[in-house]
């Protein structure tokens, strides 16, 4: 039995540390970024599936995956994705040969009733630059400035909204990153043939083989 009181409160204090370190989050040199890895997760027979994909930064292409499957520990609750899914891709994570400068979550990360969205919570936990990438808004007030859609969240600057294949993507700060950098890179890994950032929709096309998912 989970305690979801408990999971709630850690999250609160998990997210206390990185809103006391944003302002002071390193600036990204991105010509020294050499792999990013993008992550997804469906579900099979019980199981979740997560896949990690790497890909170069400066070809986009994709150099290896790597997958991995876990019974989920816990049901499927709003605001606790992270606590279901983020098992299977430490798990995917750790099987890649080559370590990712970078790591693109499909989801949420600042941008969260208690700004631990998942790509904050696997942040924390690899200690890399995150970016959460949702096709979806999950909190947040939404401010236009200079033409820009920014989302505000627990007092910060946290997410931006963009338009691409004809849809709306909610980029937010995870971790280890500064919000204009993480739009800018999450920009330059844009595809006219996907709907998600380069690294996820690899990702999503091998999760979707693996278990015959459907967005």
């Amino acid at each position: 039995m989970v305690d979801y009181r408990r999971a709630m409160a850690l999250q609160k204090r998990l997210a206390e540390k990185v809103l006391s370190e944003i302002n002071v989050f390193p600036r990204i040199d991105r010509g020294s970024i050499r792999y990013v890895a993008g992550l997804d997760a469906g579900y099979s027979s019980g199981y979740a599936v997560g896949v990690a994909a790497l890909i170069d930064y400066r070809s986009r292409q994709l150099i290896t995956y790597s997958v991995s499957r876990k019974k989920p520990p816990i049901p499927y609750i709003p605001g606790l994705l992270a606590f279901r899914e983020a098992p299977v891709y430490m798990a995917a994570l750790k099987k890649l040969r080559v370590e990712p400068d970078i790591v693109f979550v499909d989801g949420h990360g600042l941008t969260h009733p208690r700004a631990l969205g998942i790509a904050t919570h696997i942040g924390l936990v690899i200690d890399k630059p995150c970016i959460g990438v949702a096709k979806k808004k999950l909190y947040g007030e939404i401010r236009v400035e200079s033409g820009r859609k920014y989302i505000y969240a627990h007092g910060v600057k946290a997410g931006v909204i963009i338009e691409h294949h004809g849809k709306q993507l909610y980029i937010s700060i995870g971790y280890k990153i500064r919000l204009e950098e993480a739009v800018e890179i999450t920009i330059e890994l844009l595809d006219p043939h996907y709907k998600l950032p380069l690294p996820t929709a690899i990702a999503d096309q091998i999760t979707k083989k693996l278990t015959h998912k459907k967005k």
